[in-house]
């Protein structure tokens, strides 16, 4: 998968996701924290999102049609993503998928039910945006 160079930098994070429920109350999180977000129910449209953008951060949820680990590992191969942190929601969270999520450098792992606390904290630590040149 080939990111081009010249993509934006975007305030934005982006969340993929395809629960309904999920959504809405990262939507509500991520609201409180004035923080902007683009969702998208499939990872193929979140994908071709990271072509031209470079988001604040990546929220995968484990309920998506590709696995959120092959994801995140192709996404921190590309220089230009590799810094951008990626936060991964999963119903299971046992030793194994700790290791997996550690071997494709997942920043943050958080299991669901969403600990909203935890999430918030996440949003309020991001890196604040650098100035495209």
């Amino acid at each position: 998968m080939e990111y081009m160079a010249e993509a934006v930098q975007s305030d934005k994070v982006l969340v993929i996701t395809s629960s309904l429920t999920l959504r809405a109350l990262l939507e509500l999180v991520i609201e409180e924290q004035g923080v902007e977000a683009q969702f998208y129910e499939k990872a193929q449209e979140g994908l071709d999102f990271l072509k031209a953008h470079t988001p604040r951060a990546i929220v995968l949820d484990d309920g998506i049609e590709i696995d959120p680990f092959s994801i995140a590992s192709r996404l921190k191969m590309s220089r230009r993503l590799r810094e951008v942190p990626v936060v991964l929601f999963i119903g299971d969270s046992d030793d194994r998928t700790k290791l997996t999520a550690e071997f494709a450098r997942v920043e943050h792992v958080l299991s669901k039910p969403v600990d909203r606390k935890a999430f918030s904290s996440i949003l309020r630590n991001l890196p604040q945006q650098q100035p495209s040149v």
